[in-house]
């Protein structure tokens, strides 16, 4: 079980427990264990993922609608790609 809290997703099974997995800051995915912290994965805006360091830059890897997750339609679209990026399939 996963969880998500505060901009950081860990691993562990209540929220803020275990082993951090990546963080969000600013439509901006990444993989350190702090929110703003580690390397950009890549970033969501306007409903487009891009595999940029910054919003809005890179080359377009699909929309968010494609990797939606039941039960998470209304949380940012961020937080939805970083989900599904690193609870169920390396997307980006």
């Amino acid at each position: 079980m996963a969880n998500y809290r505060d901009g950081v997703i860990r691993d562990g099974s209540s929220p803020g427990s275990g082993r951090a997995l990546g963080n969000i800051k600013d439509g901006v995915i990444r993989n350190g264990s702090s929110r703003g912290s580690g390397s950009a994965i890549g970033n969501v805006k306007d409903g487009v993922i891009r595999n940029g360091s910054s919003l809005g830059s890179g080359s377009t890897i699909g929309k968010v609608k494609d990797y939606s997750i039941k039960g998470m339609e209304r949380e940012y679209d961020a937080e939805i790609i970083a989900c599904y990026h690193f609870l169920i399939k390396k997307i980006l």
